[in-house]
């Protein structure tokens, strides 16, 4: 956990991101990975780089919710198609609506923790669900880390390494 607070610190300083303050009026009422749980007790969401290309703006705790809810009204048919499907335990993590890219961090047992590509039109597709970072930890430095720049996000430039799918 050291590490997620060190990095929460040094984010903290660069002028280009900002940190929300916390909120602990709002609770969160799910299981969810210490890590996430130390951001929410340390921050309360964070914009990376937003006049950046690929700047991202990670979450609030009002903002984490079912990754579905967030993009697909309730009255959309889609609802028939996901009912009790597993991606209706993935949570909204991080998202830039502009470029249509959201991550969503993953609460079953099986893959707790890890984070994956829900870019809109491919969210929740098998094969097209790529894992992006083992915990939101990771997740989180690598974001930091690219800065928000370059030619594409972190996990589709090279030296990334492809961790798998989420259906894998």
């Amino acid at each position: 956990m050291e590490n997620l607070k060190e990095l929460i610190e040094l984010i903290s300083k660069d002028s280009n991101c900002k940190i929300l303050e916390p909120n602990n009026e709002t609770v969160i009422d799910k299981k969810i990975p210490n890590d996430l749980d130390l951001f929410f007790k340390l921050t309360n969401g964070i914009n990376l780089f937003e006049n950046e290309p690929y700047g991202i703006k990670v979450i609030t705790k009002e903002e984490f919710i079912s990754t579905n809810k967030y993009l697909y009204p309730e009255d959309d048919v889609i609802w028939e198609e996901l009912e009790g499907d597993i991606t209706n335990e993935w949570f909204l993590i991080a998202k830039s609506p502009e470029l249509a890219q959201y991550i969503s961090i993953d609460l079953t047992d099986q893959n707790f923790g890890k984070c994956y590509d829900s870019y809109l039109s491919t969210h929740g597709e098998e094969g097209m669900s790529e894992i992006i970072a083992n915990n939101f930890t990771e997740l989180l430095w690598n974001l930091y880390n690219s800065r928000g720049k370059g030619k594409s996000w972190y996990w589709n430039e090279s030296p990334f390494e492809k961790i798998g799918d989420a259906f894998d």
